[in-house]
């Protein structure tokens, strides 16, 4: 079960890769709706160890349990309707190639959540990378070669300083091998100043694939020159996952490296968040406008994990689940109003809701729920981050709070104001059948999270209790529960785990 979330879509990409167009669209499709019906079982699935490299201490480690579950099935829902819209709006030649990446898009993300091997997340980090630079190069706009150069070099300079901090690791801890649960003990052993240095090469990684500001630029490249079906941004949007490797691997492993660095990431965080909603105000086109918005959600994913405490890493993976959903569903709809004019630039639409009543409101509950409005997706998430923020930071997460809460309103009304709102330029026509079911599963997943958040927080918790509740003093001494039971509780006894006070939605 655990390694069929990887190989399915996997399978599928060889599969269809070859095919016409039509029968290519129903092989992807088959198989993302097969990976989502398996990522619903993920979280009772047992862990999984393939020997790989021995010698190496290194081997095929796959664990869902956790905040991986709950990850890979907001990103598997995402993908449904994200492949609905590739086959049928991709070009006839270019249709089973962008497919095809598509799934090992998903296949590869899958065993990023999965991995518990810390050589295994680094490749399939990297294996990650292959297909989003291909889409980009191979589909995107005019201007997609120097979109390309700047994100490899952003994401390869990254890459390589936590290569150097994960070749070092297990030496200088003296670990059995780089499984989690061997690296644990042994890592939080370390002094401070060599946990500071390791914990160093890590975030060079994450922070770009957070991304953290000023390290955001080539997001915004990469999303103003993507294929205009929106298709390749949402892929963009579920690869979004620094901060699932800060919550997973850099925090648990190197407790003392984060404390050291907390008060410049999360200061780092909440600009992020706030100059991401004010730079979204100004934008003229809606590509622009949706890929601040995206770096201002994940300035308050920065804000929740670097909080360091249980409310605010538990809001933060519960919200990068959730702009999965959002953002990629404002993605998938910025495709389908180019389709009707042609351009993203914001100027050109004004008045659609008069002839596309159902197109306007759709939209409108997106946008909420993109905003942060209680009762859907994104809502527990920020609220929970920034209120672990503010335990850590009180001034700076009041400001951070304020700016981006008023920036999401003002760019959440401008955006709809000036798409739908005013005098119609021309008639537009209204959701077809097929957009109905684009749009189906992204409203579902928005109000799943929304009005019943606590069971996912509740299984997120089963990690954030092993990145939080141990503590190494400076002699190397363990205190309260050891690492190794808490990896063990991690994996054999997550359910038992109780949901935090500040968890939305009461008792799971």
């Amino acid at each position: 079960m655990t390694a069929a979330a990887i190989l399915i879509p996997l399978v599928a990409a060889i599969v269809a890769w070859r095919l016409p167009r039509r029968v290519a669209a129903v092989v992807a499709l088959v198989g993302t709706i097969a990976t989502f019906l398996v990522a619903t079982f993920l979280a009772g699935a047992p862990a999984l160890e393939i020997a790989w490299l021995p010698a190496l201490g290194i081997g095929f480690r796959l664990d869902p349990a956790g905040v991986s579950s709950v990850l890979i099935l907001a990103a598997s829902l995402t993908m449904i309707p994200t492949v609905l819209v590739a086959g049928r709006h991709v070009g006839e030649r270019d249709a089973p190639a962008f497919l095809a990446l598509l799934l090992v898009m998903q296949a590869s993300l899958n065993g990023l959540f999965l991995a518990s091997d810390l050589v295994l997340t680094y490749v399939f980090w990297e294996a990650t990378l292959i297909p989003s630079l291909l889409m980009l190069g191979l589909f995107g706009g005019d201007r997609r070669r120097g979109a390309v150069t700047k994100y490899l070099i952003y994401a390869v300079s990254g890459s390589f300083l936590m290569l150097a901090s994960i070749l070092a690791l297990r030496p200088l801890s003296g670990a059995e091998s780089y499984a989690f649960a061997d690296l644990l003990p042994a890592t939080r052993a370390l002094d401070p100043v060599t946990q500071a240095w390791l914990f160093a090469g890590f975030a060079a990684a994450f922070a770009v694939k957070l991304p953290l500001f000023p390290l955001h630029s080539w997001l915004i490249d990469f999303h103003r020159q993507n294929h205009p079906s929106g298709v390749a941004d949402v892929a963009g949007t579920l690869y979004k996952v620094g901060g699932f490797g800060f919550f997973a691997w850099a925090i648990p492993l190197l407790p003392a490296g984060a404390q050291a660095f907390q008060p410049w990431l999360l200061t780092l965080a909440a600009v992020t968040a706030v100059w991401g909603g004010l730079a979204a105000t100004q934008q003229k086109d809606l590509k622009s406008l949706m890929a601040y918005m995206s770096l201002s959600h994940m300035g308050l994913v920065g804000i929740g994990v670097f909080s360091l405490t249980a409310a605010g890493m538990n809001g933060a993976m519960i919200l990068l689940a959730a702009q999965m959903l959002s953002t990629g569903g404002l993605f998938l709809l910025s495709g389908m109003l180019h389709r009707r004019r042609d351009t993203f630039e914001l100027d050109a639409f004004g008045g659609v809701a008069k002839s596309a009543p159902a197109l306007a409101a759709v939209t409108l509950l997106v946008l909420f729920a993109a905003i942060g409005v209680p009762g859907l997706s994104n809502f527990p998430g920020e609220f929970m981050s920034l209120m672990g923020g503010y335990a850590a930071s009180p001034w700076l997460i009041s400001f951070a709070a304020l700016g981006s809460v008023v920036a999401a309103g003002v760019y959440g009304v401008n955006t709809y104001q000036r798409l739908y709102q005013g005098r119609a330029r021309e008639g537009t026509r209204d959701l077809n059948g097929l957009e109905v079911l684009v749009i189906a599963p992204i409203l579902a997943g928005i109000l799943w999270l929304g009005l019943a958040p606590a069971p996912q927080i509740a299984r997120i918790d089963a990690a954030t209790v092993v990145a939080l509740e141990l503590e190494v003093d400076t002699t190397g001494e363990t205190t309260g529960q050891t690492p190794a039971g808490a990896a063990e509780r991690l994996a054999n006894d997550q359910e038992a785990i109780p949901a935090p006070d500040l968890a939305l939605g009461g008792e799971p």
